[in-house]
């Protein structure tokens, strides 16, 4: 199974299922192709991934399928057939690089970078818990329901925000999902499992916004606690 991003009408082969939807995808197994369509991608983007799944098909003379797979509209086929090689995650197109790892030194995009990042986990579609996936909603309080579970990728952090309405399959697969995070990345991430009514600090969270960055806050206490305090400070929380 390999899976390509279809750039400047080229195929580059990537390793993680970060579908943006401004792009164009080939999920190839030999037997059918996939293009998955975004749906901010461009007419350009769509042209050149039917033109490349075309070429796969003509090198194993016209033996595979070729299905156009529109986001939003992922059949069960299409989820079983992606579901090994991880969880399929959707996202805009701008919060795709930040995702990636560097292929020489490991290390993701970096914090430099970073964008906090929400995604719903529903089994709405399908009560399989192997054709689920993550889709990127807006990162902020109104996006969440309690008929869903929802995961927060905060970087160093992940929350989980459990509906009072939300699935028992909902809340294994974010479960599973989160600490998949937590072993792609260097470091301790911390995964704190929050239910709906009791989740104070996930709603703080959200309230400090997609662009704040847990490692600075937690660069800038370190920095604090390592310098002491000085007379500023003292005269400061005396005011």
């Amino acid at each position: 199974m390999k899976l390509y991003l279809i750039k400047q009408g080229n195929l580059k082969e990537i390793n993680k299922l970060i579908f943006s939807s401004g792009d164009v995808y080939l999920l190839d197994d030999e037997k059918t192709i996939y293009v998955w369509i975004g749906n901010k991608c461009s007419v350009d983007e769509k042209t050149a991934g039917a033109a490349q799944a075309r070429t796969l098909d003509q090198q194993r003379g016209g033996a595979a399928k070729i299905i156009t797979v529109d986001q939003g509209q992922e059949s069960r086929e299409f989820m079983k057939a992606i579901n090994p090689m991880g969880a399929m995650k959707i996202v805009e197109k701008n919060y795709a690089k930040t995702l990636l790892k560097d292929v020489t030194t490991g290390d993701f995009a970096g914090f430099t970078e970073w964008m906090n990042i929400l995604y719903r986990v529903s089994s709405e579609e399908f009560e399989d818990i192997n054709v689920m996936k993550m889709i990127q909603v807006p990162f902020k309080k109104e996006s969440l329901e309690s008929e869903d579970c929802f995961l927060a990728d905060l970087g160093t952090k992940v929350y989980i925000w459990q509906g009072n309405a939300c699935s028992v399959t909902e809340k294994v697969k974010a479960g599973q999902w989160a600490r998949s995070i937590d072993a792609d990345r260097a470091g301790l991430q911390q995964e704190t499992i929050f239910e709906e009514g009791d989740d104070a600090e996930f709603m703080e969270a959200l309230g400090r916004g997609e662009n704040y960055k847990e490692s600075d806050a937690v660069q800038l206490k370190a920095e604090s606690i390592l310098e002491g305090e000085d007379e500023d400070d003292r005269i400061a929380q005396a005011i």
